[in-house]
């Protein structure tokens, strides 16, 4: 019998935070600062919580239920509830995961590359064309790539080799509450600077005017991709899930550490950035061209680096295993493999795709699909298309095909209102596959 069939998670805040830990990821450090900024600061943060307390925390519930209800894999529990078309799309959720594993574990090897540098001293400096050089020497040198890439994919993979309690839970126990420490320690800093409140102002400002539909659009894309929806992670860790753990109160709290996430690194980033007069529209080179510049700039700002750069490595790290997990539970269910075998499997299998994707920065970076070089390629595809057609197949399981399952689940341990359980119901049912729609329509 496999690991995934017997384990079960230790304790109920080891769970939650192992599930925040898959929401909280490294477009939620620089995504959501620059997005509520862009798109009308409160303008845009109002609609995303409310997006995120309603349709999406009911998508997080219906995908947990339908873990522990089909108790398998992503690809087993899916066929058990919906029969073999709905083991097809499980199997796309796991594919997704394998997916973005490879590319994302890129991104994790620059961020370990920037926390040695911000840990020897090296990082920080007040020359930005010396920081866009160092950034641009490091994504085109393929050895250097490559080898960063292995090293984050060794470590995401390596606890979850460890198990869903000693490693997966474990290290979530320890990091997240970290996480959210230094999160509150920089972002205090970071208030304090002279013109910090500009900073404020561009995140939390609210007008009227700049409440239009793409900002609404985009506050619902932000909910579907801040909370993980589509990639089968929430069904996986639904499979471990206790039957005396209650399931809407647990999504509401991994949809409210999602949302604080957002805020804190808001609040962590963008007051310094205004501070320091740097460019708060930065996107990705946010945190690894312009947060550098920043930091050189105030007292003791290589410390400050240093514990910015944790953060985003934690980040990076608890999506990653979450990603990791997808596909062992697939290999572990449906083809009875060990779990260090199956992790090793994927470890060599993302390293391979993930390479490719890194060489596309440097030797590969003329190959290109679309005008897009194979990193942007496969994020695209699966963000924009692969994500959005596994959170149809959710709401259309759950609020449909098993419709009984999914309320049963929600009230296995407490009571609920029927007025409560039927807004969840209305909500999977009919407001997720139209979120999910427009986000698809959106997207592409």
């Amino acid at each position: 019998m496999s690991d995934s069939k017997t384990t079960e998670w230790g304790s109920r805040i080891g769970f939650i935070l192992a599930g925040a830990g898959s929401a909280i990821g490294l477009g939620a450090i620089w995504k959501f600062p620059f997005w509520a900024g862009t798109y009308g600061g409160s303008a845009f943060i109002i609609p995303y919580i409310f997006f995120t307390f309603t349709i999406g925390v009911a998508l997080v519930m219906a995908e947990l239920a339908i873990g522990r209800a089909g108790r398998g894999s992503a690809v087993s529990a899916m066929k058990r509830l919906g029969g073999p078309a709905f083991a097809i799309l499980g199997g796309i959720g796991v594919l997704t995961s394998f997916i973005i594993l490879s590319y994302y574990s890129v991104v994790g090897g620059w961020c370990v590359k920037y926390l040695f540098d911000a840990f020897s001293g090296s990082l920080v400096t007040d020359d930005p064309k010396l920081l866009v050089d160092s950034f641009g020497a490091l994504v085109s040198d393929p050895s250097a790539n490559i080898g960063w890439h292995l090293t984050f994919l060794t470590l995401a993979c390596s606890i979850v080799a460890l198990g869903v309690i000693a490693g997966i839970e474990r290290i979530s126990k320890y990091l997240l509450p970290l996480f959210f420490l230094l999160m509150l320690f920089i972002t205090g800093r970071s208030l304090t600077l002279d013109g910090a409140m500009q900073g404020v102002d561009f995140l939390f400002n609210f007008s009227f005017s700049k409440l239009t539909w793409e900002s609404v659009m985009n506050a619902m894309g932000l909910t579907f991709f801040s909370l993980s929806l589509g990639c089968t992670i929430l069904v996986t860790y639904g499979l471990y899930l206790r039957n005396s753990t209650d399931i809407p109160s647990s999504a509401c709290w991994i949809s409210w550490l999602a949302i604080q996430t957002g805020i804190l690194a808001g609040l962590m980033i963008m007051p310094a950035v205004f501070a320091m007069g740097q460019d708060p529209k930065a996107g990705p080179g946010l945190v690894f061209v312009t947060v550098p510049l920043v930091f050189s700039q105030i007292p003791m700002g290589e410390v400050f680096a240093a514990l910015f750069y944790v953060c985003l490595l934690v980040a990076a790290l608890t999506s990653a295993i979450s990603l990791v997990e997808v596909v062992v539970a697939y290999l572990c269910n449906e083809w009875h493999m060990r779990r260090v075998s199956a992790t090793l499997l994927i470890y060599v299998s993302a390293f391979t795709l993930g390479g490719a994707s890194a060489l596309s920065f440097g030797p590969w970076s003329g190959v290109t699909v679309g005008g897009k070089i194979l990193f942007d390629l496969l994020d695209y595809v699966c963000t924009n298309i692969m994500m959005p057609v596994g959170g149809m197949a959710i709401a259309i399981l759950a609020g449909w095909i098993a419709r009984d399952q999914f309320r049963s689940q929600l009230s296995l341990v407490r009571s609920y209102s029927q007025t409560t359980l039927d807004f969840l119901s209305v909500a999977v049912r009919i407001l997720a596959p139209i979120m999910v729609l427009l986000v698809l329509i959106s997207g592409l």
